[in-house]
């Protein structure tokens, strides 16, 4: 299986750096495409670099904002998975 273009080293580093919190959601929407020594690397600089923008650059109300969009997120595409799994 092929990785898409996001997913090699140099674009990733960029999104990340750029749009961390979009790149860690893409991360856990193409979580399968990954081998294991892989994901742990791409995911680890994510979280890093997500918590960094949440925590050190955007305003201090807007934390309570984000988290749960995330976690809403990252739910929707877990249960997407095992909806998969049942019918497929």
């Amino acid at each position: 299986m092929t990785q898409p273009w996001y997913t090699r080293h140099m674009p990733f580093f960029f999104l990340t750096f750029l749009f961390a919190p979009l790149t860690l959601l893409l991360l856990v929407w193409r979580w399968d495409q990954f081998d294991g020594h892989e994901r742990g690397i791409k995911l680890f600089f994510a979280i890093g670099m997500t918590a960094f923008i949440v925590f050190g650059l955007l305003p201090r109300g807007s934390l309570p904002i984000i988290l749960p969009v995330i976690g809403l997120l990252i739910a929707l595409k877990l249960v997407l998975n095992l909806i998969k799994r049942k019918t497929g």
